[in-house]
């Protein structure tokens, strides 16, 4: 297995670059985006000599950890009816930056150690608050309680569900805010991080709030990570006025460049819809355009539309769907 996977590296660092292709798959079209010296054919024939029999959506772990990529993320999707994967990879180390994590143990009080402690011991209900949090806070959710009842059928534990949503809505002081803060900056357990993130999700005026939640974007713990993209992309639909986002600049500079690929949609369709001053998107997308560039280039229409939005968002022009005008944008923007 190791001499296959040697031959298919050694083809793979004389490829042509090359951004995004789509190569048919046993479970529907695979898409490739953000390759540069891999080519899609090569990548599709290393994940299945080091993976047979895997499904390509769950192909980022072998990138990573076989295949020598920084970071990879790759999803199945069904937007049009048919099932679709789209395997993001980045290939360059410099590009993924994850946030140092704290070594302390903040003192908690009981309830957040039992929430923590709940947490902790059910991944499932982990993933399954993380996929509820858009709905979370909205007229339906208070009317109808539609977070939970997704939740719920995610597969979460539901005893552990209304201990969490009970603990949530309960804390909303300034002293949990702070505390929360304080849990993201220092504390060493993930599932406290994870309680922190859900406390700052009632922060929705807070500025300094969407920065911590855009840092826990980048936290190197999977769980914290995905629970924050969902807080922040949930929080994107119940804030009215724009966020102010400068003080989060190298969070975000990371998430485009590469760090935590998997969010990438998510964090471009809620800087948009938090009114990113166009200025300063700019300046982010003068630092890190390569992500963008090659998701503005899928063929996957639902993934190329975000990266769409936001550049036309920070550029105040259109191109549609013309890439190469919108590489000229970019690499028009002055240092």
């Amino acid at each position: 297995m190791r001499a296959i996977v040697g031959v298919v590296v050694l083809l793979a660092v004389s490829a042509p670059p090359g951004t995004g292709q789509v190569i048919a798959g046993p479970d529907g079209p695979v898409e490739f985006i953000g390759l540069q010296d891999w080519s899609a054919q090569e990548l599709f024939d290393a994940i299945q000599a080091t993976a047979p029999g895997q499904p390509f959506h769950a192909c980022a772990r072998t990138m990573k950890e076989v295949l020598g990529f920084a970071d990879a993320a790759a999803k199945l999707t069904n937007e049009t009816g048919d099932q679709y994967t789209i395997v993001v990879g980045v290939e360059d180390s410099a590009r993924v930056r994850y946030r140092p994590v704290g070594n302390e143990a903040v003192a908690l009080p009981e309830a957040w150690r039992e929430v923590a402690t709940a947490v902790g011991d059910d991944l499932l209900t982990v993933s399954a608050i993380e996929g509820a949090l858009p709905w979370r806070g909205g007229f339906l959710d208070r009317v109808f309680n539609r977070s939970w009842r997704r939740a719920r059928e995610m597969g979460g534990n539901p005893e552990i569900l209304d201990q969490v949503w009970d603990f949530v809505d309960n804390a909303d002081s300034e002293e949990d805010r702070q505390l929360a803060h304080g849990v993201l900056a220092s504390d060493s357990s993930w599932s406290a991080r994870v309680v922190a993130v859900l406390v700052l999700g009632n922060s929705v005026a807070d500025d300094t709030s969407w920065h911590a939640l855009a840092s826990a974007a980048i936290d190197p713990r999977s769980a914290v990570s995905s629970v924050a993209r969902a807080m922040l992309v949930g929080m994107s639909k119940r804030r009215k006025d724009p966020v102010e986002w400068t003080g989060a600049r190298v969070h975000l500079w990371a998430l485009l460049d590469g760090t935590n690929p998997s969010h990438f949609d998510g964090i471009l369709q809620m800087l948009v819809a938090t009114g990113i001053d166009p200025q300063f998107g700019r300046q982010l997308v003068r630092e890190s355009p390569d992500l963008l560039l090659a998701h503005a280039r899928a063929e996957h229409e639902p993934t190329r539309a975000q990266a769409l939005a936001f550049l036309r968002a920070v550029s105040g022009e259109d191109h549609g769907t013309d890439v190469e005008a919108w590489t000229a944008w970019v690499t028009g923007q002055p240092d």
